[in-house]
């Protein structure tokens, strides 16, 4: 009998110790609902900032039309900022005359780029 008491209270602390760390385990998970992480970068000349440098309160996150709205500008930035990138090499490996092998590599990169933003702005607009 004076061994079952110390079997019977070593069982039991064991079951205390693992309950405690199952609580503790839910504790941290319950309550948030959705995760939905955020990456924000910021920079001075972007239009749809919030209402602050913080991003608290920003409308651009939880409103669905301002986040189209947001998305679809980028994408045509996107593009304008790859065709005007696109017309600055081609004025400039042309300028002379005669295409490089690496001057026609680093072009039809660049004209890779571009149609991959109109495809996609393309794919964007058509959803």
């Amino acid at each position: 009998m004076r061994y079952m008491k110390r079997i019977l209270s070593s069982i039991f602390a064991i079951t205390l110790l693992l309950g405690t760390v199952v609580v503790t385990a839910e504790a941290q998970t319950r309550g948030r609902g959705y995760y939905r992480p955020v990456v924000r970068y910021y920079h001075i000349n972007r239009p749809f900032w919030g209402f602050n440098h913080w991003g608290w309160n920003d409308p651009y996150y939880y409103d669905p039309y301002l986040m189209e709205r947001r998305t679809r500008y980028y994408k045509e930035k996107d593009v304008r900022d790859k065709r005007e990138d696109l017309a600055e090499d081609r004025q400039e490996y042309q300028a002379d005359g005669y295409l490089t092998e690496k001057e026609r590599k680093k072009l039809a990169k660049a004209e890779r780029k571009y149609q991959e933003a109109v495809e996609d702005l393309r794919d964007y607009n058509s959803d």
